[in-house]
């Protein structure tokens, strides 16, 4: 019965002090910011948590310029908070 305890305690430390991330996950699932004007997905992005950086600047005549292409990583990919997120935009060809 003791020893029983004492293995209960001793799991409880790990569980809640050593490993806490277990217990309280930071990574959070990434918006979809694409189609997104980039002044919207920016915003998006930080209000979420992330860092934004500008890619490329991809010439596309079938968006409006200043539209979001391509993001990484992609949307529902889970990330910490604080994590890069990087955003290409349309520019006209």
């Amino acid at each position: 019965m003791v020893a029983a305890s004492g293995f209960v305690i001793g799991y409880l430390i790990v569980y809640l002090f050593i490993l806490p991330t277990a217990l309280v996950p930071s990574d959070r699932p990434v918006p979809n910011v694409v189609g997104m004007l980039d002044t919207d997905a920016r915003s998006t992005l930080s209000e979420s948590g992330f860092v934004v950086q500008l890619g490329e600047q991809r010439p596309n005549a079938s968006v409006p310029p200043n539209t979001v292409v391509r993001q990484s990583p992609v949307a529902t990919t889970r990330k910490p908070k604080g994590s890069t997120v990087t955003i290409d935009v349309a520019v006209e060809p």
